[in-house]
């Protein structure tokens, strides 16, 4: 983040949060308390009346009386942007944690005191929870090679860890598509290392640079299959018509033909999410039956048959 945008965030913050102190807005911003003050000190000389307090309870105000100039929006429109901002949030787009609170801040900072009460009330009583894995963090300004990649047609030299084998390994990688599922972020890509597609979690990069090689790849159909969990296959299940009703609007659901069968429903099912349907296999053997791919079916008789011998008493 750029310094004035930095001393205009600490500006709307005092607004919104009335006194804070030089380690909450620096734990806020992510620098140092010294840079704080150093805002403070520049923000002053600007003649933006701010009010420091020393010792137990200390802090930094600024003036009721200060105008600072800022986009008119309903409160109905406010509630909408901070809602998609909260959603937003979650998302954990790498590096950009600060500039999401800070324009939180700017759409309070657009309402009244009163309105602003209001709003903060509603969204203490909003959450999404759209995420299953939590990635520690990610090495600084990954998504800018990434993006600067697919701008200028390039491909990546990338360093990553596979933790499986507890090792790292550099590749090059031409990008094909950036996306977010489950709580992570993956780019995917043709590895020139492996000759195929392959899907890379962004907080499994150790090291990213584009490279001067045109992306070959970028802008064509690959007639190559993904070898990894995101590949897309076809199953074949009978389930029960009950079951069918609750279930079928999720995700791994939506590219589904039904027929309908003398003992239930016959679903051909397109997806990605092969662990879904082997969970909802697994999870109602009664109502449910794997017809198709042979490969799938070898595959819940190896997990059924080690479950047995593991937890059935002989």
């Amino acid at each position: 983040m750029k310094k004035t945008e930095r001393q205009n965030g600490i500006v709307h913050l005092l607004r919104v949060r009335k006194k804070m102190t030089a380690h909450e807005l620096a734990r806020y911003f992510e620098v140092s308390e010294r840079t704080i003050y150093r805002d403070i000190d520049a923000l002053s000389q600007l003649q933006v009346p701010i009010i420091a307090y020393e010792g137990l309870g200390g802090g930094y105000e600024i003036s009721p009386s200060y105008f600072m100039p800022s986009i008119k929006l309903s409160e109905q429109e406010a509630l909408m942007l901070l809602m998609v901002l909260k959603a937003g949030e979650e998302l954990h787009i790498p590096n950009l944690a600060t500039d999401y609170n800070l324009l939180s801040s700017k759409v309070m900072n657009a309402l009244s005191d009163e309105e602003r009460q209001q709003a903060a009330q509603v969204m203490s009583h909003i959450e999404f929870n759209i995420i299953r894995i939590m990635p520690k963090g990610y090495i600084e300004d990954v998504l800018k090679p990434i993006l600067e990649a697919f701008g200028r047609s390039c491909d990546l030299r990338m360093g990553y860890y596979h933790p499986e084998r507890d090792e790292t390994e550099h590749r090059q990688v031409s990008p094909i598509r950036l996306f977010f599922t489950d709580g992570g972020w993956y780019v995917k890509g043709f590895c020139h290392v492996r000759q195929a597609k392959r899907t890379f979690r962004l907080d499994r990069i150790v090291s990213l640079t584009c490279l001067d090689v045109e992306n070959r790849y970028m802008n064509k159909e690959l007639n190559l299959p993904d070898q990894d969990r995101f590949t897309w296959f076809t199953y074949e299940l009978l389930i029960d018509p009950a079951l069918y009703r609750i279930i079928k609007e999720d995700a791994y659901l939506q590219h589904t033909e039904v027929k309908t069968a003398a003992n239930g429903l016959h679903l051909t099912i397109r997806t990605p999410y092969k662990n879904d349907i082997l969970q909802l296999v697994l999870h109602h053997p009664e109502q449910v039956t794997a017809l198709q791919p042979e490969a799938f079916l070898q595959e819940i008789e190896a997990i059924s048959q080690a479950i047995h011998k593991k937890y059935c008493k002989p």
